[in-house]
């Protein structure tokens, strides 16, 4: 049986989403700038025509401290997507759309009214991404002197979202009456006060937004180190996974799914969705070609930053020949990413890590003409498990959006993996019914 695969679009507000440099592009092809409204028009309509499950938008909020940050544009600036999304949402009709939002930053209720109103505005189609944040420097921003330890983080997240589940549920599915006869908006008895206290958080309740066509946002999460893999399986409808191979994708589908069980909950109904960065051309030599060009153009002290940034630790300070093993290295951002690289290769160093962070090589069978591009994301859902994929440009957006759409998803709805139509009306139908 041909294994279905999801497909999403992944993006941040910014120059550059992931792939460092990407924001150079030949001025003659560009027809808007990343801050341009058009520029987002076009890359939402194109993933809507190409039928993709959703448009995510990864967020965060420090950067400009840094002189190479600021030099190649490393994940900064960083414009607020939750904003963006409104407005997407109304020059799209089935596309949904996932925003990401700290539990670290936003008050509980102030997090769940803007969530429940996005349900509104975009008829249903709206994902929350679940962060705790990673860097200091995001902490800062907040007049915050650090954050809390990585594992309290996620205790206190656990309670965020507890929190945010007893404001979503305090209105009953048929409170709200619009009696016009009688006068009677809403039921009082069936609107309650949640009136919730815990360690951290406290809210009174209820909710000042009526029941949004899904109750609560599609819930997303990309916890990789132990204590967020938890958080996951307790919460999370998706998650966001990263892999280098496929042992490690299988065997973190087992442990996820093992997990989701222990929390009473059906391991199929949790989706895994992983990062990639196809790199489709009528060719496999252009694709090949132009994958060395975009590696080219990345420096060596832009992908350490990059780097420093996601697992909260300057690694300039360090020697970046030495191999991660003799390191020791214990980070407080992302932890999850690094012990990806080291459990695929223990004396890997900074260097070689840095070489091809977030920017595959020109070997990767991602990187290709169609059918080999298409034959290898298949392989990597049926061997390493999995329900599909993150997909970040490595160029120009609207044009690398154009490549896939146009070359490569017609070979994937040829061969029946991905939809050829919309099914649903939300997006979690979209993430469920294939």
């Amino acid at each position: 049986m041909t294994k279905k695969m999801h497909l999403t679009g992944f993006m941040l507000f910014a120059p550059a989403p992931h792939m460092i440099m990407s924001w150079v592009y030949p001025r003659e092809k560009i027809r808007y700038q990343w801050y341009e409204p058009q520029y987002w028009e076009t890359i939402a309509q194109t993933l809507e025509r190409g039928k993709f499950a959703m448009f995510f938008f990864a967020d965060g909020w420090a950067g400009g401290t840094n002189p190479v940050g600021v030099r190649y544009a490393i994940q900064f600036p960083n414009h607020d997507p939750v904003a963006l999304v409104t407005y997407l949402s109304a020059i799209t009709k089935k596309l949904g759309f996932a925003v990401t939002m700290s539990t670290t930053f936003y008050p509980p209720f102030m997090l769940a009214r803007k969530l429940a109103t996005l349900d509104h505005l975009t008829k249903g189609r709206i994902g929350w991404n679940i962060v705790s944040s990673i860097s200091t420097a995001e902490a800062r921003n907040f007049g915050m002197d650090d954050l809390p330890p990585h594992d309290e983080r996620y205790d206190r997240a656990d309670e965020y979202m507890e929190a945010c589940y007893r404001l979503w549920d305090s209105w009953e599915p048929d409170a709200m009456l619009m009696d016009m006869e009688n006068g009677i908006f809403a039921d009082p008895a069936k609107v309650h006060r949640v009136d919730f206290q815990g360690q951290w958080y406290k809210t009174q309740g209820p909710l000042t937004v009526i029941p949004s066509p899904q109750r609560r946002p599609y819930l997303f999460q990309a916890g990789q180190s132990e204590r967020g893999q938890e958080f996951a399986a307790k919460h999370a409808e998706c998650i966001f996974a990263a892999a280098m191979g496929i042992k490690q994708m299988r065997k973190f589908c087992d442990d996820i799914a093992a997990r989701v069980e222990r929390y009473g909950r059906d391991p199929s109904t949790v989706k895994i969705i992983w990062g990639a960065q196809p790199l489709v051309a009528k060719t496999t030599a252009d694709a090949k070609e132009h994958q060395a060009a975009i590696r080219a153009r990345i420096p060596l002290e832009a992908s350490l930053v990059l780097m420093s940034g996601h697992f909260n630790y300057d690694l300039t300070t360090l020697n970046i020949d030495t191999p991660l093993s003799e390191l020791n290295l214990e980070v407080s951002g992302t932890k999850g990413l690094l012990d990806m690289y080291r459990q695929s290769n223990p004396h890997i160093t900074l260097r070689e890590i840095a070489g091809s962070y977030l920017a595959a090589s020109e070997d990767n069978p991602l990187i290709g003409a169609p059918e080999q591009v298409a034959d290898y994301m298949q392989y990597l859902l049926e061997e390493g498990g999995g329900d599909g994929f993150q997909i970040t440009p490595s160029y120009y957006a609207p044009d690398y959006c154009e490549d896939l759409v146009t070359l490569l998803i017609p070979v994937l709805q040829r061969r029946g993996v991905v939809r050829t139509e919309y099914t649903g009306r939300t997006l979690r139908d979209s993430m469920t019914q294939g």
